[in-house]
């Protein structure tokens, strides 16, 4: 494998819901976090998108268990360089480093400032007819250039479903909280709108299942396409 091992974690409602339009739900448990963490402890990255990182606000370090040194890179996606400078994201960089993957359309004074807060920042070239970031380009340069073998995808769903549709995904963890979210301004943890029949949608293999009352965590692997 030429690129970095690719591991989705997400938790979602029974309806298929991951957000709000205020941002996160909580919809892992106690037990499920500690999971979670550990999980962050075991890869080399953690990666979200911007759209992530505005309504969540997340510190993407590992705190549950004791962190392995050095601490996985925490990865933002942002091809406008719309990043916040307040953002969690972008402090303590001696401790938590995080790499900023952005486009050469963004803002170049936005970029500068990112940078004078000790945060690397890595311009991708390649886009999509969709204007997103060459997710096989910022594979590539974390495994070139970080030494990156593992990266821990934790959302949202433009990301996630951005990696399965690329055939990008090794192993994907979903976690079923025994809830329904409703649909209201609710964010779906797959959309794909080109799927018009069944033959045409994203196969997985079922590796695992683990219950309990509080919920159902399924663990998962894509049925690559050819």
């Amino acid at each position: 494998m030429d690129r970095p091992e690719v591991i989705i974690n997400i938790a979602s409602s029974f309806d298929g819901i991951i957000g709000s339009e205020q941002g996160a739900l909580s919809l892992s448990t106690e037990e499920d976090w500690i999971r979670v963490h550990n999980l962050r402890n075991s890869v080399d990255a953690i990666l979200i998108g911007v759209n992530t990182l505005i309504s969540d606000n997340p510190l993407l370090t590992v705190r549950l268990t004791k962190p392995k040194s050095p601490h996985p890179f925490r990865v933002v996606l942002d091809s406008k360089c719309r990043i916040p400078l307040e953002s969690n994201i972008l402090k303590e960089q001696d401790k938590f480093p995080t790499i900023v993957f952005t486009s050469e359309d963004s803002p170049l004074a936005k970029r500068k400032q990112i940078q004078d807060l000790n945060v690397i920042v890595e311009v991708i070239l390649k886009k999509t007819k969709e204007d997103f970031l060459d997710l096989n380009t910022v594979l590539q340069v974390l495994n070139d250039d970080y030494n990156v073998g593992k990266v821990l995808v934790e959302g949202g769903s433009t990301i996630v479903t951005k990696f399965l549709q690329n055939n990008l995904v090794d192993l994907l963890y979903l976690f079923y909280r025994p809830v329904f979210a409703g649909s209201k301004g609710g964010k779906s943890l797959y959309n794909d709108n080109t799927v018009t029949d069944i033959s045409k949608a994203l196969n997985l293999k079922i590796l695992a299942i683990k219950h309990s009352t509080k919920g159902l965590l399924i663990t998962l692997e894509p049925i690559k396409n050819k």
